[in-house]
């Protein structure tokens, strides 16, 4: 019985992921088809209509406005309508962390980390951080004696010569 659970509680948290990956990949899509998208805008500039383009390229261009539309479209109706179906939540967005509790989030691992001392963090080069009095200078190693040593320098940015 206990090797269920864990398998379930397993498949959930592959299927999170799975999620995340989803939106990830889509999120890099979509910044091809922008990319894209303005540097084809940028071509037609040059090409006047008595020019044209081949027939294949509108069709492309005109299916590829129409995708997007519609996945827009059905996005924007479930963020606005979803959240007050009682019966069922469509985006499941109770699961999911939303923008805000993201940046909270992420506000709050920014000042960990710039809260920590010194002496406290990781050394680049390995080993003890700089002693006191002392800080990482940049760049944040160097060599000394064929080894690569931290560039500590004086706290006030002085290099302590």
């Amino acid at each position: 019985m206990t090797k269920k659970l864990k398998e379930g509680g397993l498949g959930d948290l592959a299927h999170a992921a799975e999620r995340d990956h989803e939106v990830q990949m889509a999120r890099a899509d979509l910044y091809k088809i922008a990319k894209y998208a303005i540097k084809l805008h940028d071509m037609l500039k040059t090409v006047s209509e008595a020019e044209g383009i081949e027939g294949w390229q509108q069709s492309k261009i005109t299916k590829a406005a129409d995708y997007i539309g519609s996945v827009y479209h059905a996005m924007d109706y479930d963020m606005k309508f979803a959240e007050s179906k009682s019966v069922k939540n469509v985006m499941k967005r109770s699961k999911t962390m939303t923008e805000e509790s993201y940046l909270e989030a992420m506000q709050a691992k920014v000042a960990k980390k710039v809260d920590k001392k010194v002496s406290e963090k990781e050394s680049p080069a390995g080993g003890p951080a700089c002693w006191d009095g002392k800080k990482i200078g940049s760049p944040k190693t160097k060599m000394k004696g064929g080894k690569r040593v931290n560039n500590c320098i004086d706290a006030d940015g002085s290099d302590g010569k």
